[in-house]
């Protein structure tokens, strides 16, 4: 994210293709098609641009603005914000959790400094502009994929991977026995064969690893 960020914060034109031509319309028209929630804000709050994204979450509530300034984004009210936006704009990159009570989703917030220059803005002092970039979090997303690591690193087999994403789901050991429209003792000699093959301690454990951001044991 602190790599993703930067890349739009400080002055990349030099590196760009002279086909590009307008490389400054060309930069926010890839911020436009970007997931990620992406905004610029002054210093004091004052909102100054904001991608697709960014404004759907403003139309959805989950970013609030009242008279044009940054007034809530997620639990974070206008007191936090503004200390978050004074410390990036004195040059610091900060990530913070943030979560949406609405929607019950989680995410990343990053701020960092951007250049007047590159915004295209003319602003007075004092204040900079800082970017704001918010990832919003998709759980099933990554706990496929965590999955997927762990039937790669640990070679489990079709039917393997299968009971271990049931149970990552919140299935019952009971529960996918009756999805697979097998013996109970069947989906049990498959969580044997799992917990052999990963060397996990528990079952607890396992699923813990499938929805954990911590490295798997070697």
């Amino acid at each position: 994210m602190n790599a993703f960020a930067e890349a739009f914060a400080t002055e990349r034109a030099a590196s760009l293709p002279a086909s590009w031509g307008d490389t400054q319309h060309n930069r926010w028209f890839i911020v436009d098609q970007l997931p990620q929630a992406i905004m610029l804000v002054h210093e004091d709050r004052s909102m100054l641009s904001a991608n697709p994204m960014a404004r759907r979450l403003i139309d959805g509530g989950a970013i609030r603005i009242n008279d044009g300034r940054l007034t809530a984004l997620g639990q974070l009210g206008s007191l936090p914000l503004a200390r978050l936006l004074a410390q990036a704009a004195a040059g610091a990159a900060l990530d913070c959790a943030v979560w949406f009570e609405r929607c019950l989703s989680t995410g990343l917030l990053h701020l960092s400094r951007s250049r007047h220059s590159q915004a295209g803005l003319s602003l007075p002092p004092p204040g900079s502009p800082v970017l704001l970039v918010v990832q919003i979090d998709q759980p099933a997303l990554a706990q496929s994929a965590r999955i997927d690591a762990i039937a790669q690193k640990y070679q489990l087999s079709a039917t393997e991977r299968h009971v271990l994403m049931l149970l990552a789901d919140g299935m019952t050991v009971e529960g996918s026995a009756r999805h697979l429209a097998v013996q109970l003792s069947t989906v049990r000699s498959h969580v044997r064969a799992l917990l052999g093959k990963t060397q996990a301690p528990s079952l607890m454990q396992l699923l813990r690893w499938t929805g954990s951001a911590q490295a798997l044991p070697h």
